[in-house]
């Protein structure tokens, strides 16, 4: 009985050893990809940085300017080029209270005369 429970506990203990073995590889590797990862991280980063940098530069308005009289010969704009007086739509001239119609044109109880309240009439005043 004992010699039994003697090879069951040594087979428990090397199972046990190649367990912990396992768990050992797999958490390196695991450490490894993560340390991986935290460099690829670091480097785009960096990347983000040089960009961001030639990114101010390209934009400075200064140069802007440089490159558009340069290349894209630009005039002025002339007043006449956006439009003239004559195209702005003028509101119409009426002598007469503008109401809208419909029985929620104004909402609520806005335009309803305090008699027509109780009465389910409503009247715009």
């Amino acid at each position: 009985m004992i010699r039994a429970l003697n090879i069951v506990l040594v087979l428990a203990v090397i199972g046990l050893s190649i367990g912990l073995y396992d768990i050992k590889y797999r958490a390196e590797v695991a450490e490894t990809k993560a340390t991986k990862i935290e460099r690829e991280i670091v480097t785009e980063q960096e990347s983000i940085r040089v960009l961001r940098a030639e990114w101010s530069y390209l934009n400075q308005p200064q140069r802007m300017q440089e490159l558009a009289k340069r290349y894209m010969k630009l005039e002025p704009l002339q007043p006449a080029q956006i439009g003239t007086f004559d195209d702005v739509p003028m509101p119409r001239k009426t002598d007469e209270f503008y109401a809208p119609s419909g029985p929620n044109a104004l909402g609520g109880y806005a335009g309803v005369h305090p008699s027509d309240v109780g009465s389910g009439e409503r009247t715009i005043q």
